[in-house]
């Protein structure tokens, strides 16, 4: 494509293309013979030739401010790439440490296998423990807003966590151990033969505990697809470098 500079104010419009020329003053779209000349920096924009007929053409409907202030967007958005700080690399770089053990593409298939089973890869909290021990001036992020759709997704994710992991006594989970109760308490989910996933203790539990189950895990599951979703989309949006492992199929 070939580019053409341009002065975007009321004045002389200067164009150079393979090679340089001016254009006429009391012709110019933007200006008049009183308009003076000024060549500075300011006064100068980057179009292709295209966009330079469409908005010599049309003067009225591109306006000396309309000009600059697309020119003022592309500059902060060239800028914005180019000046990466510190902050944003280091939160990079431990995004894409976490997403070689935390398969975040894949945890929203595995949620949606609940109530009945989940996979033992949905695994965030300890990972991410684990993590924050070898690399304590990683977390909190830099990014703030980063930092708190993190802290929403890891506490939905370890609601599920501890739910699987849970027992229920009659009526009631028991997520810790710590009451006490006169019915015969049960592993709410068990690993299965494989040791693949943990499924729903179908042989032990009654169908009103079953029942009960089911009832509890479903708010757990809408609430952390809906902060994973969240999460996700504005990994993608604003860290469109991250490297996103998936799970090995088959």
């Amino acid at each position: 494509m070939q580019y053409l500079q341009a002065r975007c104010n009321k004045g002389r419009c200067g164009y150079w293309g393979n090679g340089p020329h001016n254009c006429k003053s009391p012709k110019d779209p933007r200006g008049d013979e009183n308009t003076p000349k000024n060549d500075t920096y300011d006064n100068l924009i980057l179009l292709c030739s295209i966009d330079h007929k469409k908005v010599d053409s049309r003067p009225s409907d591109y306006p000396e401010h309309w000009l600059r202030e697309i020119k003022s967007k592309h500059e902060a958005d060239i800028t914005a790439r180019l000046n990466r700080n510190r902050g944003y690399e280091q939160d990079l770089n431990s995004l894409n440490a976490l997403s070689e053990f935390i398969p975040f593409l894949d945890l929203r298939t595995m949620a949606m296998d609940l109530p009945h089973k989940l996979s033992l890869d949905f695994d965030i909290s300890d990972v991410f423990s684990n993590f924050r021990k070898g690399n304590p001036q990683a977390y909190p992020f830099w990014d703030k807003e980063l930092t708190r759709l993190w802290k929403t997704f890891l506490s939905d994710a370890e609601a599920i966590e501890n739910f699987t992991s849970s027992n229920i006594c009659g009526d009631k989970f028991d997520l810790l151990d710590e009451f006490e109760t006169d019915h015969t308490c049960y592993n709410t989910y068990v690993g299965d033969d494989n040791g693949n996933f943990v499924v729903m203790n179908k042989r032990f539990l009654s169908y009103e505990q079953i029942d009960l189950v089911e009832q509890t895990v479903s708010p757990l599951l809408q609430s952390f697809i809906y902060s994973h979703t969240e999460l996700v989309e504005y990994i993608r949006f604003q860290f469109k470098d991250i490297k996103w492992k998936r799970r090995p199929t088959g």
